[in-house]
């Protein structure tokens, strides 16, 4: 599958926007509702609900639980819904036509769901609770990265004097394994480029605009970890690693185009593009050449995802690109054609918005992409050169003025599509919608 980036993670932008145009993730509430009667790992006809109110759970590995039913209606002492899982979707994934992950984190418990049908059926394939708390929900190659159905793993930051862990599973999350990683600092990237080789950025908190950046990688699908990248040095040339990334400037995300070529964008305080790259899998860095942009006041630049690349060959590739102007933003588009080596800017024509409101794009190839824009979607099949607001559907609408803070949307070739919707008034419980198209968006039901 060609992967969808959903940039949401800009310091421009509010979690509202998921992408690849990002639209980078939260606390939201959701519905797919378990079939407790049935089959207690089973999920069918998805409802919505609010968040769990109940008290501190946690996540460890072992065999995969299924959630409580912790509905509202619960808490009140009423029969809990039948088909209800009571969890805040905080992000999703559409991994294939009919496959997808959705997950979110109750009372410190992470809870992932899978389905193969295409929604109408979902499965609970969370690690079991076993003492340790997930302090944040993950996010999708950020802490928790899905290669394929079976291969699956994620990031548990740690608190105090513990240390963070990956877990993982093989088989679709019957089963879990943990590893303890030697790292206390934050994960701000995860990648892998086959079940057995993968990498994981780690940075620590900022100060100064800088941060230390690590990298980690394995080689045995996760069951021990390596530091092969490492930066102590405030700017290039007082780094004692010269070759590393440096700590001035936010890593947002990182992707391998093959088991050799890796790349870091970094979020400048200048406002400007920066790109680091590396050819021999993630020991040695380097500064990539960016277009240059033309520099006006009030006008900054960055990028929001790291790279996407598509095709067999995977040499055709792109990275949303976030321009403020003042107090208004919108988006454009870095691409690529030989696999990262030079990159060209091109401008997207998205509509603005203001600063700090999000919207939605992505791309499922080098030329048709989506995008949504206060409640409006567009399609484009040339890159972006032009867009074709597509026809309001009722559904949608709906979503849209109950749920009006968009946190991600994902499309297949096919036309599949998912987005997920939260609410975003604070005065009330926490919920969120996943919607579901099979027309490329034209038209919208409920997951």
């Amino acid at each position: 599958m060609n992967q969808q980036k959903n940039l949401l993670n800009s310091r421009l932008i509010k979690p509202k926007y998921a992408v690849p145009f990002v639209l980078l993730s939260l606390l939201f509430a959701s519905g797919c509702g378990m079939d407790a009667a049935a089959n207690p790992s089973s999920v069918k006809n998805p409802a919505h609900g609010n968040a769990d109110p109940a008290s501190s759970t946690s996540t460890g590995a072992g065999a995969a639980t299924p959630p409580a039913n912790t509905s509202a209606n619960a808490s009140q002492g009423a029969e809990p819904s039948e088909f209800q899982i009571q969890t805040m979707l905080t992000d999703v994934h559409l991994l294939g036509d009919k496959l997808g992950f959705a997950w979110g984190v109750t009372a410190k418990e992470l809870r992932l769901y899978r389905t193969d049908d295409g929604g109408s059926k979902w499965t609970a394939v969370s690690p079991k609770a076993e003492g340790k708390p997930f302090l944040a929900s993950p996010k999708e190659k950020n802490t928790i990265y899905f290669f394929d159905r079976d291969h699956i793993w994620v990031y548990r930051s740690a608190q105090y004097e513990e240390k963070p862990a990956i877990l993982r599973t093989s088989d679709g999350g019957k089963t879990w394994s943990s590893t303890e990683l030697p790292v206390t600092a934050r994960a701000t990237g995860m990648y892998f480029t086959d079940p057995s080789h993968g990498w994981l950025l780690t940075s620590s908190d900022a100060a100064m605009s800088k941060s230390e950046k690590s990298l980690y990688q394995t080689k045995d699908g996760g069951a021990s970890w390596k530091r092969i990248m490492g930066n102590t040095g405030y700017l290039p040339t007082e780094n004692p690693t010269p070759e590393a990334i440096p700590q001035l400037g936010y890593a947002r995300g990182i992707s391998f185009k093959d088991a050799s070529n890796g790349f870091v964008p970094i979020e400048s305080i200048e406002g400007k593009l920066k790109l680091y790259g590396t050819t021999d899998g993630g020991v040695t860095w380097g500064d990539i050449v960016l277009p240059s942009l033309e520099e006006k006041e009030g006008t900054s630049y960055s990028i929001t995802a790291a790279p996407e690349f598509w095709g067999a060959e995977r040499m055709v590739g792109w990275m949303p690109v976030a321009v403020r102007e003042n107090e208004a933003q919108h988006y454009d588009a870095l691409h690529t054609s030989d696999g990262g080596k030079t990159w060209s800017y091109q401008p997207l024509q998205t509509q603005s918005t203001q600063a700090g409101e999000a919207a939605l794009l992505t791309f499922v190839n080098d030329k048709e992409g989506w995008s949504l824009v206060e409640g409006q979607m567009s399609h484009t099949a040339d890159r972006g050169a032009t867009w074709q607001a597509l026809a309001s559907d009722p559904v949608l609408a709906e979503a849209i003025k109950a749920f009006d803070y968009p946190v991600k949307m994902e499309f297949r070739e096919n036309g599949t599509g998912w987005l997920l919707l939260k609410n975003g008034d604070a005065s009330t419980a926490s919920q969120s919608r996943l919607l579901q198209s099979l027309d490329g968006g034209k038209s919208w039901k409920m997951l």
